[in-house]
């Protein structure tokens, strides 16, 4: 790989660090500023300016903020694949990565209207995020550097995690003696102002570093690193040009014959819409969507249902909702570092054993939270005058070291799956013209589970919720393995088969040589014969 592409990775990075700094600690957040902006328990005094709600309706404004942003996110991945091939990855992550700064400054007054709004806004810009990010990051690896490229990706971007639980940690710790008395969580509008403006501007600052990236020529996945590929070579460029769409043309040939009679523009939107529909059918795109979809519904468990239930939870001081996150975090930079940027090495054994130890993470996760977490700390406080108390669903009273290392399961299994999902996504659909329709369907998969998530949060119990992630969580390890085993046959059937290629001229080149030297020695023979009869 060239220096080029590797100051790209880093950019990448580096930009979805600062802003998912700022997006993730607001969504790890929300539901308990919202909750606690909107209800009249801790407003009394400001019911006509949001309209009348009940604590428990506030306690789910939140929820449903993260359905709308995930439900939106799902359906634009049908359309972000042709939106980057119109203005080229590079302005999709820009335009898209803007969308997320204004839902979290919708938060510095969350207003109902403005919330919903915002999270429709940035849920339209999410699909084109993460396509645009996805195809970045292939066009800039090699195969043999995909795990290695995708796990710095990934070490970088929950990173955030740390540094946004740190942030809200500390100023929760600091600011303890504002909250209310009561054992409702409540938080000073003033101070929930500052929060969400600084996270605006962090966000502004990673969509700057994000204009740094430059196009690049698309790695080859042949063995030599170095290489170009000729056929396939040029990032998606905005399509202003003829020669771009008689190229798109040509990448889509098997589209119908009618869609290459349209508009360029037509064109640049329906074939890569017909490629993802097309790959979506293909049986190893089905297998993995049952991975893609356990992913979603443990991605809308931890980043909006397992700090609120601690925040919930009233034997636990409001601040460890911030140190919960951290533990997640570092969980996360394990993982990708263990798994993503040594994933060279770790690959050599194969990508199933690490989703293995990532289910058993997040088994044990979920057997602890069933154990010491009451099932109503979901969607409302959970006081010591409760019937539960602060017992746990199995009646174990609840433990915040238990809460804090569940969260750093949490967040190792969910970097063991997501890793090696990049990484066998890179390795299978490596070409221009492969990846970012199977991005889009991996976000599409995942975002429409989140959005599933959220809204089954504000009606389901927590036992029944951490039913659904166990069931998910062993169906989606096993069509893992299923894709990730037949990839190593047909990877060592590929490489028999270019040994035997090798030695099929040697074997024919032999036998020549063998004939030749027979025919030789008899007319060697005959000629001493015919010189003794001289």
């Amino acid at each position: 790989m060239e220096t080029k592409n590797w100051v790209n990775i880093i950019l990448l990075g580096f930009g979805f660090f600062l802003l998912f700094s700022a997006f993730q600690t607001t969504a790890f957040i929300q539901t308990l500023t919202i909750s606690s902006y909107l209800s009249p328990t801790c407003n009394p005094g400001n019911k006509t300016s949001y309209g009348v709600l009940s604590s428990s309706l506030a306690d789910r404004v939140g929820y449903l903020s993260g359905s709308i942003i995930y439900l939106m996110v799902a359906i634009g991945n049908w359309v972000s694949v042709s939106i980057v091939s119109i203005f080229g990855a590079k302005w999709s992550l820009v335009i898209s990565g803007a969308l997320y700064v204004i839902y979290i400054a919708c938060l510095i007054r969350p207003l109902i209207y403005s919330i919903f709004i915002g999270a429709f806004i940035l849920g339209a810009g999410g699909g084109v995020l993460w396509t645009a990010q996805g195809q970045i990051l292939i066009q800039n690896s090699s195969k043999e550097r995909m795990g290695t490229t995708s796990g710095i990706f990934w070490f970088m971007l929950e990173s955030s995690l740390v540094v946004g639980s740190i942030y809200i940690f500390s100023y929760y710790y600091i600011k303890r003696d504002s909250f209310s008395s009561s054992e409702t969580f409540c938080f000073p509008h003033t101070q929930n102002m500052i929060i969400f403006g600084v996270l605006t501007f962090v966000a502004i600052c990673g969509i700057v570093v994000l204009l740094f990236i430059s196009p690049v020529e698309k790695m080859s996945t042949g063995s030599s690193v170095g290489s170009i590929n000729s056929s396939s070579s040029r990032e998606k460029e905005p399509l202003m040009s003829s020669r771009q769409s008689r190229t798109s043309v040509q990448v889509f040939s098997s589209s119908p014959d009618f869609i290459a009679n349209c508009h360029p523009y037509v064109q640049a939107v329906l074939n890569p819409l017909i490629k993802a529909v097309k790959m979506m059918i293909t049986w190893k795109m089905l297998l993995l969507c049952v991975t893609f979809v356990y992913t979603g519904y443990e991605l809308g468990f931890w980043s909006g249902v397992y700090g609120t239930m601690i925040g919930h939870t009233h034997v636990f001081p409001k601040y460890y909702v911030g140190a919960a996150l951290f533990f997640i975090g570092l969980g996360e930079i394990i993982g990708g570092g263990l798994f993503g940027v040594f994933g060279s090495y770790t690959n050599r054994f194969g990508r199933d054993p690490i989703l293995l130890l990532g289910l058993i993470c997040h088994m044990v996760c979920f057997l602890l939270t069933f154990y010491f977490f009451s099932e109503d700390s979901i969607a409302g406080d959970v006081k010591s005058s409760d019937s539960y108390g602060a017992l746990g669903v199995y009646g174990l009273m609840s433990n915040i070291y238990v809460a804090l290392g569940g969260a750093f399961l949490l967040g190792l299994g969910d970097a063991c799956f997501n890793t090696q999902i990049y990484s066998i996504i890179g390795v299978i659909y490596s070409s221009d013209e492969d990846s970012a329709p199977a991005m889009a369907l991996y976000k599409f998969f995942q975002s429409i589970t989140a959005f599933v998530s959220f809204l089954t949060s504000t009606l389901l119990k927590l036992q029944w919720q951490l039913l659904i992630l166990v069931v998910l969580a062993v169906l989606g390890t096993v069509t893992f393995c299923i894709v990730e085993w037949d990839y190593h046959r047909s990877e060592q059937k590929r490489e028999d088969d270019l040994t035997n290629s090798y030695e099929e001229p040697n074997d024919t080149r032999y036998a020549v040589e063998k004939t030749y030297s027979a025919s030789s020695l008899d007319g060697e023979d005959g000629f001493m014969s015919d010189s003794s009869a001289h």
